[in-house]
């Protein structure tokens, strides 16, 4: 694993500047690649939980007074069960199967985030489908670690602006990324041999990407934001169908 580690980190820092620019989409670009490295679906996991929540807890900081609170926490009620779900069916569920119907779904509602791109349409959603994004977010956390896409799309649907954006996501990956590794921690699915040096010099690599990422963010226009927010779900779909 570590004759890959260099190619491996220069994948996750690139993704992190994308995820630093949107807010997400990171470990959706980065899981493809760490997988054609030869890394296994529950290293991945691990890596991308680790590596997002480290960044967002850099991003939330920053961003804290854009957050809406109440927003992140009806996803952060659902991310807890969904996260405990996954990770006790995750040796029971067919993978690809999962991923498939997760990628065909995230190209659906991406395609359908690319057309609908009026800002001014959008709007207010209800504490329901928060939780629901939340739930589903938190699964997929901890069987594939694919967690954006339903919270991207459901935020995508909202009035947001791309700094509230970027903030919301923050609170939801710190929330139920923590959720998330703390549950597989407690059920054995973190391998120890990936504790060092692998882990440590990849969260370093996307600690960089993303301080990259944020300093580029504020010099996105909005309605590029959006488009490109739209292209990436699609291409997360995709990235993950091919993963």
């Amino acid at each position: 694993m570590t004759s890959v580690l260099i190619p491996a980190a220069v994948c996750v820092a690139a993704a992190a500047v994308v995820g630093g620019i949107t807010g997400f989409a990171a470990s959706l670009l980065v899981t493809p690649a760490l997988l054609l490295l030869g890394f296994e679906v529950s290293e991945v996991v691990v890596i991308n939980l680790t590596a997002t929540l480290v960044t967002r807890v850099t991003a939330l900081r920053v961003l804290r007074r854009d957050v809406e609170w109440r927003a992140v926490g009806l996803l952060s009620s659902g991310g807890l069960p969904g996260a405990v779900a996954g990770a006790a069916t995750a040796s029971l569920v067919n993978r690809e199967v999962l991923t498939v119907v997760a990628g065909v779904a995230v190209v659906i509602a991406g395609t359908h985030m690319l057309v609908e791109r009026n800002v001014e349409q959008r709007r207010s959603v209800g504490p329901v489908p928060f939780v629901a994004a939340g739930t589903i977010g938190g699964y997929l956390s901890t069987t594939i670690s694919v967690n954006g896409p339903p919270v991207a799309i459901l935020l995508g649907a909202t009035r947001r602006t791309p700094t509230q954006y970027v903030a919301d996501f923050a609170g939801y990956f710190v929330a139920v990324n923590a959720m998330s590794l703390g549950t597989l921690v407690v059920c054995g699915r973190v391998d120890g041999d990936l504790l060092w040096p692998v882990l440590p010099v990849l969260v370093a690599a996307a600690m960089v990407g993303n301080r990259v990422g944020m300093r580029l963010h504020p010099r996105v226009p909005a309605r590029a934001f959006h488009t490109s927010v739209a292209v990436l779900v699609i291409a997360a779909g995709v990235a993950t169908l091919v993963a």
